[in-house]
């Protein structure tokens, strides 16, 4: 049972929350608290207490920690929930006391409903002892919105499941906005272009309210919706003009470049204040490694001019320690107080091993973070200073996105793959790339039936194609180069196979993706909720420096020499005879590498 309970939760994509995050939220949301009441005059006679909703409340630990925390009074919370499961835990939370015991006091607060449809007071409005101002509950503005909403999940099919509820559900979400975001996004895939026409200035500029759209086309949108942005819009839609949102996301949101448009949405509706990036095992309790950061906005007040050009606090979190949270919380206060020091603007913490714990940096504005390019991200990650030093470093040379230098890509077959003991096909797999090339002998192999649907055309390799493991633990973003021995194979399940344009050796490509540099620009652009990943959108973001013609000319040679060791041991008849030259063609492969950052840091001129 408690197994089948698990599995339903991770369905709905529920993640219940550790209470350090929580309490770290609060401790950010006092602090903008202690200044507005400052700012009002608001002493402990006229003690303002915010109203606080969190819309997909769960077991209600935002909301209960709002209260013990002295954000606000339990008469100021509520909080909706669709799971049934949540909802039967609602009497036996500890904040049934702080209503004097009375459950029709505490339901009366909270409601079972769907978080993404709008409040059903009419249940309980009569209810409320200290009650919102009659405007607030009709409206449904709230001074704070707070929550892990449910991220991931089993997605709505509504040609199979045409039901009256999914039909409600659509009626819910007709008048998202985010949906006339996401349909400019797919006309126009090309931001550039969609700054030319007058009708992205119409509606990202002017807010898509007059934006409507037929059910079927909500339909179809909706089935391929992560549900965390739907929520993302619904904490933003609960807020009032100049109210305050803390919502945990996972990080797809902040990198993924089908995720645009969801950026260019929150920067129209909400100022940034920071992004708080948190650890992978920060819901390992919970059964889940997903990357995910807390977002915190102020929505903008309805006649507040719409700006980018404002710093944006950034901090990570390599583990959920207190002391960690204390660290970036102070921060925090000195920046928003604005009594932080110039020097302290980049911060970088360890432990006595040396091991980072904590980044902070407030130095970028959010107009910088939107127009860089080509991944215009705001995962923290992205920003690590350490990325700066070494673009610092390859700056001396012009520089060029491996998009630039690409004419196809084609990803290996998505599905679980059928081997075969004998005869067929090789399957190139992450195992199979070595730093020297495609490693083919026995020992390495995999093979799939020859014209079968792991084989096609259009996935098998030939000679200068470069390869790239999309994902896996410890091999996503490992590349290989094919060469005369790995021809005219087919690329596996979890392979991105690229083809160059000739406009630069394929050699230099992966000679330099194997230096320090070359592996801290893609490290960089790797992505992934769950495990890392590395998309095409990824692959073509790549950063490479143009060297000298006759250096990458060098460089190409040599890795050709390189070549014809591993070669010779992918044909050897004997393991010995493999084991030699493989040792031989990854000594030769590491000098080079070596040659090659000497080069880009200006201690070489070439790698002859």
């Amino acid at each position: 049972m408690e197994k089948e309970i698990k599995q339903k939760k991770q369905d709905l994509g529920i993640f219940y929350t550790d209470q350090r995050i929580i309490n770290f939220i609060y401790d950010i949301l006092k602090i903008w608290k202690e200044k507005e009441d400052k700012k009002n005059g608001r002493w402990e006679s006229r003690k303002h207490y915010p109203s606080v909703i969190d819309p997909a409340v769960g077991e209600g630990a935002f909301l209960k920690a709002a209260v013990q925390n002295g954000f606000t009074k339990t008469d100021y919370i509520f909080g909706l929930d669709i799971d049934e499961d949540a909802v039967k835990k609602w009497k036996k939370i500890n904040l049934l006391k702080e209503f004097g015991g009375k459950e029709d006091d505490l339901t009366a607060h909270f409601f079972h409903q769907n978080g993404l449809d709008k409040i059903h007071w009419e249940q309980h409005i009569k209810k409320y002892r200290y009650k919102l101002k009659r405007k607030d509950i009709e409206v449904q503005q709230f001074d704070t919105v707070v929550g892990n909403p449910p991220y991931g999940g089993i997605g709505i099919d509504f040609k199979k499941n045409p039901t009256r509820e999914n039909f409600k559900i659509l009626e819910i979400l007709k008048d998202f906005e985010i949906f006339g975001f996401k349909k400019l996004k797919i006309n126009n895939n090309q931001e550039k272009e969609l700054k030319k026409t007058s009708l992205f200035g119409k509606l990202v500029q002017d807010s898509p309210n007059n934006y409507k759209l037929s059910i079927s086309e909500v339909s179809k949108m909706a089935e391929g919706m992560p549900i965390e942005i739907l929520f993302l819009e619904r904490f933003i839609q609960l807020a009032k003009p100049g109210g305050w949102i803390a919502i945990i996301i996972p990080d797809g949101i902040l990198t993924n470049s089908n995720s645009h448009y969801v950026r260019g949405f929150i920067s129209q509706k909400a100022k940034v204040e920071a992004i708080i990036s948190l650890p992978r095992v920060a819901f390992k309790n919970v059964g889940t490694s997903a990357k995910t950061s807390i977002l915190f906005l102020r929505k903008y007040e309805d006649q507040e001019k719409k700006q980018k050009d404002y710093n944006v606090f950034l901090a990570s979190v390599e583990s959920l320690d207190d002391k960690n949270f204390d660290f970036i919380r102070n921060n925090y206060k000195k920046y928003y107080n604005k009594n932080m020091s110039n020097k302290n603007l980049v911060q970088i913490t360890t432990d006595e091993r040396g091991k980072e714990v904590v980044v902070v940096r407030v130095d970028k504005t959010l107009k910088e973070i939107m127009e860089e390019k080509p991944s215009s991200r705001w995962n923290v990650d992205y920003w690590h200073p350490k990325y700066e030093k070494i673009l610092k470093i390859i700056n001396k040379f012009e520089i060029m996105p491996l998009d630039n230098f690409i004419s196809k890509t084609v990803s290996g077959y998505r599905g679980k793959t059928e081997y075969i003991s004998k005869g067929g096909i090789q399957s190139i797999e992450a195992v199979s790339m070595l730093a020297s090339g495609i490693g083919v002998n026995p020992n390495l192999s995999r093979r799939v039936k020859i014209s079968g649907v792991f084989d096609s055309e259009s996935r098998r390799t030939k000679i200068g194609d470069l390869l790239f493991a999309r994902s896996g633990v410890g091999t996503a973003g490992r590349s290989a180069l094919v060469t005369s021995t790995s021809k005219n194979m087919v690329i596996g399940g979890h392979i991105l196979k690229v083809e160059l344009n000739g406009k630069i050796p394929p050699e230099y490509i992966q000679v330099y993706l194997k230096t320090s540099f070359g592996w801290e620009m893609l490290d960089r652009v790797r992505s992934g909720v769950g495990a890392l990943v590395l998309d095409e959108e990824d692959v073509r973001a790549i950063v490479i420096p143009i060297l000298e013609k006759e250096t990458i000319k060098n460089i190409q040679l040599e890795f050709k020499k390189v070549s014809k060791y591993h070669d010779k041991a992918m044909e050897a008849n004997n393991e010995t005879e493999l084991k030699e030259n493989i040792k031989i063609a990854e000594k030769m492969f590491k000098d080079l590498i070596a040659k090659t950052e000497a080069v880009i840091r200006g201690e070489k001129k070439d790698v002859i």
